[in-house]
């Protein structure tokens, strides 16, 4: 990359050269660019000149009293700008008796020469370039100012470090810098990009980050500390230790004191003292926290006994008990540690604010952002609920963090359009006074579907919200990807307009509607085109082959149902016939060699599959489909059902026959497949093996007609069992054969609980179709059926017909 010869302002006009079309509204939202004062040192007339066809004209300054991050600084500054313009520049620890000098970091060098600036009373992250006469300052405030005052002041020469591997310099022999004043703070004291690609040192301290995880040493600037982190509860209270003899200590549920997936009674008096106790040890042992994390453990389970149960009836919500033990905890760390902060969650059960009860001064509270639609912004109905909850949050707390979540965590490397929310999201966060924002991640490996491109934004978006976050993403593309930008930013608008409509959550299954066949197709045909445009360029070839792993693991995710809608759709199919051969290749990119600063994939979620793993399932191509069955209209109801039909046809309400082609399989072609059968009601049904246990049918609520929402129903599996042969149904199963055949039922996500189930005995089953009850419930969004096999070695396999509704009284 090279520019003519251009001053810092003439870069910041051109938006090409700072932050893709932002329109200087980074560098100068707070910033005011002002005339030499009159006050200045000897001066120089005209621009600050930094090299001079390849030869320094300046020192770099560094204090006398300078920290180890801002010596850093003066190094990193000194050598970035030898990289940009050929020339060897010498740091000294006065200034010179003539000439120039860039002068780094407060102290008595900076104070004597801009005495108007006012270092001492700086945040310490907040920074100031400032150019006047024969001097330049690059200062800030203490731990982090000046470290940030030099990466800024680089980025406006054109310095881009995209990723830990991936870094543009422009090659400049003749630098000059016109008069320059910026003065900037960060839009939160709380900035951690927790993506794999963020955790490097360097690049989060050159990012403006200050998160516990990234590798921040005392040299780059150090940066905010917890002790503790989230879920600490039992970490404080152990169960192991503790629960045989307290167990009033522990959440009341049903009933029964519980540590099993429970929390703490947080209304009980001794609990609290013990807590506070642990919480002070804590702090001792880790002098330098600036924060400790008292928070619930990641699942429900609160406690439901009177004391606890009435404090959060009336502030309408478990925040209340939450708060009013937090509250507690923080008062009485207060007089020892003065300056550390209790974080806590609103996550979950503890999202929505209670309705009297304040969060003190020295706590921070959390809000978590789990359950939102991440295809649109906050702003958008579908996240109406949890906009809400900052607003409502935001009025009683002075220190209120975000957590986000920005990656699929049951499939990291799979595409995951929330690429256009991440700006209006950000900037959502500042308008509502939120103080601090944890991005939360794919954080296991490298590999995950445009991770390099998540941090890079988020990164700048945490510093500055108003930045355009589209021309970020756009320069980024270019900067990163070079030729193959065109292409690439194509498919990110193909997808983000394929999700139209779909509630996307951060545990997305692989049949979301952007990776059907006819947006896939169009994908991988702009991946190849991407290829094929740096294809004499390798650097740039091997980023674009790792950013199309993620189309390609749709496509072997999906493999069968894809070639299925490419069959009936009379389409081309774009990949190898082989899914193997495909399988392979994915493989080979994935886990092979890469730059400096790079490693390969280990994980494609966060449970831990690896990639190794993934690909074995595809070890053997699958048989082609056969086109999709031929459907009867109208298919008669069940007749074992009959009576109870005609019982319920008093009570207003018809029964809802909802046919397999509702279903999403899972592992089609291998754990489920939709084949033709003349048994079933409509002659189609969903056949999967016996040999294995997963839930492949599924039926989101979504799929159910709207009156499926509304009341009671009796819910029933139609099924037929196709046993092995020496085995049988019914009363004829031999002893070996009494175990379970198939298990159905229905799920909520948002509780992460069963509503409903059913295990089914093999002498219990027909071959003949059945009705079997699920059980009765009131559906809801977020909740979905599931029928599985219960691999049985005595079943060859299940036929599912349908799921049937009958009103319940």
């Amino acid at each position: 990359m090279s520019y003519p010869q251009l001053t810092v302002h003439q870069l910041l006009r051109r938006p090409s050269c700072f932050f893709a079309g932002a329109l200087m509204g980074f560098l100068l939202t707070r910033a005011l660019v002002a005339p030499a004062s009159a006050a200045s040192s000897p001066t120089a007339t005209g621009p600050f000149s930094i090299a001079t066809q390849g030869r320094a004209s300046c020192v770099i300054v560094r204090q006398a009293a300078a920290t180890e991050a801002e010596r850093h600084a003066a190094e990193e500054l000194a050598a970035m700008l030898r990289q940009m313009t050929g020339a060897t520049f010498a740091v000294r620890n006065a200034l010179p008796a003539s000439g120039r000098a860039l002068i780094v970091g407060p102290g008595a060098i900076a104070k004597s020469l801009f005495p108007e600036i006012g270092l001492e009373q700086f945040g310490g992250e907040e920074l100031v370039m400032r150019a006047r006469g024969r001097y330049l300052l690059l200062a800030g405030g203490r731990p982090r100012g000046t470290l940030y005052a030099v990466s800024r002041f680089l980025q406006s020469l054109g310095v881009r470090w995209w990723a830990p591997w991936a870094t543009d310099v422009p090659r400049r022999a003749n630098l000059q810098v016109a008069n320059l004043h910026v003065r900037e703070k960060p839009a939160f004291e709380y900035r951690e990009t927790f993506w794999y690609p963020a955790f490097d040192g360097e690049w989060a301290m050159r990012h403006f980050s200050n998160g516990k995880t990234a590798r921040l040493t005392p040299q780059l600037g150090g940066q905010i500390t917890y002790k503790g982190f989230v879920h600490t509860f039992y970490p404080l209270v152990s169960p192991e230790l503790h629960f045989q003899q307290h167990p009033e200590w522990y959440s009341l549920v049903n009933g029964k004191r519980t540590a099993e997936r429970g929390q703490l009674c947080l209304t009980n008096p001794q609990l609290r003292d013990f807590v506070v106790g642990r919480v002070r040890r804590w702090l001792r042992q880790a002098p330098d926290a600036d924060i400790v994390s008292v928070s619930q453990n990641d699942w429900y389970g609160a406690c439901e006994c009177p004391d606890c149960k009435a404090v959060d009836d009336a502030e309408g919500s478990h925040a209340g008990t939450m708060l009013a033990f937090i509250n507690y905890i923080a008062e009485k760390i207060e007089p020892e540690f003065p300056r550390v902060a209790i974080d806590t969650l609103a996550y979950q059960y503890t999202r929505r604010p209670p309705k009297t009860i304040k969060p003190r001064a020295n706590v921070i509270v959390r809000l978590c952002s789990i359950e939102c639609n991440f295809a649109e912004p906050l702003t958008h109905p579908s996240n109406a609920a949890f906009a809400n909850d900052i607003r409502d949050w935001a009025k009683i707390c002075n220190r209120l963090y975000i957590w986000d979540y920005t990656t699929n965590f049951a499939h990291y490397v799979q595409p995951h359009p929330n690429w256009f929310s991440l700006g209006p999201n950000v900037r959502f966060f500042q308008k509502h006074n939120v103080r601090g924002v944890f991005e939360q991640g794919a954080y296991q490996s490298h590999g995950s579907e445009m991770a390099e491109l998540r941090a890079w934004v988020l990164a700048r978006l945490l510093w500055n919200p108003k930045q355009d976050d589209r021309a970020l993403i756009s320069e980024f593309l270019r900067g990163y990807y070079g030729a193959a930008a065109p292409f690439i930013a194509r498919y990110l608008n193909l997808m983000q307009a394929s999700a139209k409509g779909f509630y996307l959550s951060c545990f997305s299954s692989p049949d979301a509607p952007f990776l059907k066949f006819a947006p896939l197709s169009q994908a991988e045909a702009l991946w190849q085109q991407a290829e094929a445009a740096v294809k004499n360029d390798p650097d740039k070839l091997w980023r674009v082959r790792q950013g199309h792993l993620p189309v390609r693991y749709a496509w072997l995710s999906r493999w069968t149902q894809l070639r299925r809608e490419a069959l009936r759709q009379g389409a081309t199919w774009p990949l190898p016939a082989s899914r193997k051969a495909v399988a392979d290749e994915w493989l080979a990119v994935a886990t092979g060699p890469g730059p400096a600063g790079w490693s390969p994939m280990t994980q494609v979620n966060e449970p831990g599959l690896t990639p190794e793993k993934f690909v074995a399932r595809f070890a053997q191509d699958p048989s082609e489909p056969a086109a999709a069955p031929t459907r009867a209209t109208n298919p008669p109801s069940p007749a074992d059902l009959a009576a109870e039909l005609a019982a319920a046809t008093g009570n207003g309400r018809a029964a809802v026959d909802i046919q397999d082609d509702a279903a999403q399989l899972h592992g089609e072609g291998d754990l489920a497949e939709m084949r033709a059968d003349a048994k079933a009601s409509d002659g189609a049904a969903v056949w999967m093996p016996g040999s294995h246990h997963e839930w492949a049918l599924q039926i989101p609520t979504s799929k159910l007609p709207a009156r499926a929402l509304s009341g009671q129903w009796k819910v029933y599996t139609v099924v037929r069992v196709q046993p092995k042969a020496g085995a049988q149904n019914g009363d004829g199963a031999n002893a070996d054969a009494k175990a379970n055949a198939f298990t159905a039922g229905i799920y909520d996500t948002e509780a992460r609980v069963s509503r409903a189930n059913v295990a089914v005995a093999l002498d219990q089953t027909s071959a003949e179709y059945r009705s079997y009850l699920i059980g009765t419930v009131s559906f809801k969004a977020g909740q979905y059926l599931w029928v599985a096999p219960a691999a049985n070695a005595n079943v060859e396999a299940i036929w599912i017909d349908r799921i049937y509704l009958l009103p319940a009284k």
